[in-house]
């Protein structure tokens, strides 16, 4: 027979496992309420960051119109970080990460000349040995490279030597028939034999050329498929000047720090040389050489816009043609960051 104390455990026991799981199964309750309001403001704010991220590629195109109006002084209702955006941008200089605060977030954005770039489809085959030596790229491959990129972009179908035609065994294992005409992006340099993955965004040459030892730089950030051949004097990384044949690393090095102005501060109002004679002073350049550069081109424009709402970040990169008060859209693409 059971004592009434042993009853009186034994219900103490069972109101208590019933008091923890009710008190487990609230818990769980609320944490679910909490992940699933989580999880829905982070949809919110994605959404919203998409959409500052497409308003920014607006804002972009009207700050490069203000460009082409800004005068030697801000007007009284033109805030002075703005009148140095604009004021690099009418010279040709890049902007980066230029803040625009909305009422539910911010923008980001970066404006850049594609003439920053070497342009694919008009490197000599100097530029070409000059590019992959400050890549990395052994020696004893240059020449099998440059004579690959010149049968996929000519016209016709005779094959160089060391060169691929559509009959090189290359193109027919991977089914690829050759292009015969210019780069239209730089994804397409990754059919030509020979450019790796590797060799356009760096890595080893593991992959087809069976040298893991050897790490390359990669060199698809330098290029691009639009613009002339010129190189921006104002927007030009110092890695893009290098792969100039011909030009010293001191000359360049000379050249970024006359682009800072007089005040030696980039970032300032009076970055960005004024006139391309100025510029290639400043580097030391021969004006034989002037055909080689350029300095406010805007005829082709890149914009990253990133819109950012509750720590939610969404990308958008844009190219466009740009000529007076036209922009022609040429090439888009949405990110997550």
């Amino acid at each position: 027979m059971t004592s009434p104390s042993s009853k009186q455990g034994s219900a103490l026991m069972l109101a208590l496992i019933t008091i923890i799981l009710l008190s487990a199964l609230m818990v769980s309750f609320l944490f679910r309420i909490h992940l699933e309001s989580d999880l829905a403001a982070r949809e919110r704010f994605g959404m919203k960051a998409e959409v500052l991220s497409r308003a920014g590629q607006e804002y972009a195109k009207w700050m490069l119109v203000q460009a082409n109006k800004v005068g030697s002084e801000p007007s009284d209702d033109m805030e002075e970080r703005f009148f140095i955006a604009a004021s690099h941008l009418n010279r040709g200089v890049a902007i980066q990460g230029y803040r625009v605060e909305m009422e539910e977030g911010e923008i980001l954005l970066s404006i850049t000349p594609e003439t920053g770039k070497r342009n694919v489809n008009r490197l000599s085959d100097p530029d070409w040995e000059q590019m992959l030596e400050n890549s990395g790229v052994p020696d004893d491959h240059h020449a099998r490279l440059i004579a690959a990129f010149r049968d996929w972009t000519d016209e016709d179908e005779a094959t160089r030597l060391l060169g691929a035609e559509e009959d090189d065994r290359y193109y027919q294992d991977a089914e690829l028939p050759v292009k015969n005409g210019p780069v239209e992006s730089l994804s397409e340099l990754g059919m030509i034999r020979g450019f790796t993955r590797a060799l356009l965004y760096g890595g080893t040459l593991e992959e087809y050329y069976e040298e893991p030892e050897v790490t390359v730089n990669g060199i698809a950030g330098l290029l691009t498929v639009y613009g002339s051949e010129a190189l921006s004097l104002n927007t030009a990384s110092k890695e893009v000047l290098m792969t100039l044949s011909g030009i010293r690393e001191e000359q360049v090095d000379t050249l970024l720090e006359g682009r800072a102005g007089d005040d030696g501060i980039f970032g300032t109002e009076d970055d960005g040389f004024n006139t391309l004679n100025q510029g290639l002073a400043a580097g030391g350049l021969s004006t034989d050489t002037q055909s080689l550069f350029t300095l406010s081109d805007l005829s082709w424009i890149r914009v990253t816009s990133i819109g950012v709402v509750g720590g939610i970040r969404k990308g958008s990169l844009a190219i466009y043609e740009y000529s007076g008060m036209d922009f022609t859209l040429v090439s888009y693409e949405e990110r997550d960051l």
